[in-house]
């Protein structure tokens, strides 16, 4: 189960498109631009994930913010109690906060509890008025290793600092099914700068999981199952001078340096798994 998406334009949505990933499992596919073709895509469309159980829902990202995600999932999803979660609180995760009263963060992602608003980043499409008039939220914190019950199936929360200190993954005991958010994807931005061994021991960590089908944020299919083999060779051979640069052309990016190592041709390219890291986190990362 996959959805057709064509690379590389606006898609000029309004309004969110959902189908099912697996058996209780949805991908709700926010408007705004789809990245690709080509080596260095860019920002692109995100994707957030709901999960039924029999007692509650989880909806794990609140995507730019652009659409009412509580009534979309209410009218075609389910009307079961919602508890919400932050892969991260980058703001193409975490724009919609502000319909919901508590969201859910790892514990090093934050150290607070108060809410963060995101309505005016350079780029990002206006914020719905059901997110402009929410109420106050506030954060509450996971731990690696929680599990959270939503009656009749069990996800367990996987800690992958890398893209932020906090990012998670969270793994669907009933299907097998790995949500990673943005801490394993076909280009991972390593924002946070942890050391890399410290990633590579977290995902050694999540291959433990009995994975049958690997779902990201960015991107409109499953990943491989053995993609997370990839990412820690990716990682094994990292060498800073066989690198290229990997700028994007957005505001507030112009004089950061990032470079990307990778292999594969091209991001819509099954192989394609990259890296990329800003050169000034170089020394910390590679402690």
């Amino acid at each position: 189960m996959s959805k057709t998406i064509t690379l590389g334009v606006d898609n000029h949505k309004t309004e969110l498109e959902f189908w099912p990933v697996a058996e209780g499992i949805y991908a709700l596919q926010w408007p705004g631009f789809l990245p690709g073709p080509g080596r260095l895509p860019g920002w692109g469309y995100v994707i957030s994930f709901v999960v039924t159980g029999k007692d509650k829902a989880l909806l794990i990202d609140t995507g730019f913010g652009n659409v009412d995600v509580k009534a979309f999932i209410e009218e075609h999803i389910t009307r079961l109690p919602l508890m919400v979660i932050n892969s991260h609180i980058h703001p193409d995760h975490s724009g919609g906060n502000g319909q919901f009263d508590v969201v859910y963060v790892e514990e090093h992602e934050t150290d607070s509890e108060e809410g963060v608003y995101f309505y005016k980043i350079p780029g990002m499409r206006a914020a719905c008025d059901a997110v402009v008039n929410g109420g106050e939220y506030r954060f509450a914190f996971l731990k690696d290793g929680d599990v959270i019950d939503l009656g009749d199936r069990k996800l367990d929360v996987i800690w992958i600092p890398g893209h932020t200190p906090g990012a998670i993954a969270l793994f669907d005991r009933t299907t097998g099914v790995l949500l990673s958010g943005d801490a394993i994807l076909k280009r991972v931005f390593y924002g946070s700068g942890i050391p890399f061994s410290q990633y590579r021991a977290a995902l050694v960590k999540t291959k433990k999981f009995p994975i049958r089908t690997i779902w990201s944020a960015h991107w409109p299919e499953p990943l491989p199952t053995d993609f997370i083999d990839k990412m820690i060779y990716l990682i094994d051979t990292f060498d800073p001078e066989k690198t290229e640069p990997a700028g994007w052309d957005e505001p507030g990016m112009e004089n950061v340096d990032l470079r990307m190592f990778c292999y594969g041709k091209d991001f819509d390219d099954p192989e394609f798994v990259a890296v990329s890291y800003n050169t000034d986190q170089l020394e910390k990362i590679m402690q």
